[in-house]
């Protein structure tokens, strides 16, 4: 128990869920899944029905341990492939969908790995993480809520009661399904990362002061100048990066 709490992986023990999970990211019997966090395999095993082949990814050896007896038969035949090994550092396969219960102390980081596929994803997370990825205005609405939107288009398409996990966190979670459609156009995604990173973490300073030393063209540091972070919306934050052409 104190393992998954220290790893942020919470199992999922309503099959419903999981079920719905799977059709959410319509699984086609053509598709190559990735899931990370397999933990007992509840997911894994609805996943299995409808796909070609699913590689699943497991940190946890005691897991990696249950998952190769429980699903020996699909090892075997090469429909599931099974990685031991911490997410972030291991390389992905290709596939063509993405369906995962993440541990929720790697949210942010595998996020942002997963959408650098451009796949379709459906991804469990703490609710309050999940708000703040399709936040567009208020106090959830960040860095995050913009950056995502530069690789998809995401939505809340479920929230989940903390009893349906073992063991039981201290809040519930949320599915967000991911399109692989970037909700805004973007030039260089590293100079919108710097421009946003910077706005959000001087909140209350408008945008005037902030973005002066940042080769912003004059035009927009008029049209936005006199707002802040939080008050420009993600197709703004597009416009400014794509007036930039290099930031130091």
């Amino acid at each position: 128990m104190k393992l998954y709490r220290c790893r942020g992986q919470h199992i999922l023990k309503n099959r419903k869920i999981a079920e719905r999970m799977v059709d959410y990211a319509e699984v086609q019997s053509s598709d190559h899944v990735l899931e990370v966090g397999c933990g007992t395999g509840i997911l894994t095993q609805f996943l299995l029905e409808k796909a070609e082949k699913v590689t699943g990814v497991e940190i946890d050896e005691r897991f990696v341990s249950l998952l190769k007896k429980k699903f020996k038969s699909y090892l075997s035949s090469d429909k599931f492939k099974l990685i031991c090994g911490d997410a972030l550092k291991v390389k992905f396969p290709e596939f063509d969908k993405f369906v995962s219960n993440i541990p929720y102390s790697i949210s942010s980081p595998l996020t942002f790995k997963v959408l650098t596929y451009r796949k379709k994803s459906v991804i469990m997370y703490q609710k309050e993480f999940a708000e703040r990825i399709v936040a567009t205005s208020g106090r959830k609405y960040g860095r995050l809520s913009v950056m995502v939107r530069a690789f998809s288009t995401p939505r809340i398409v479920e929230f989940v009661s903390k009893k349906n996990f073992v063991p039981e966190p201290k809040v519930d979670s949320a599915i967000v399904l991911f399109e692989p459609k970037p909700e805004i156009s973007v030039k260089n995604i590293d100079i919108l990362k710097k421009i946003v990173t910077t706005c959000f973490c001087a909140r209350r300073k408008k945008l005037l002061k902030v973005l002066r030393k940042m080769n912003v063209d004059e035009s927009l540091l008029k049209k936005y100048g006199e707002k802040r972070a939080e008050e420009i919306k993600p197709e703004e934050y597009a416009e400014i990066a794509n007036s930039v052409l290099h930031v130091e």
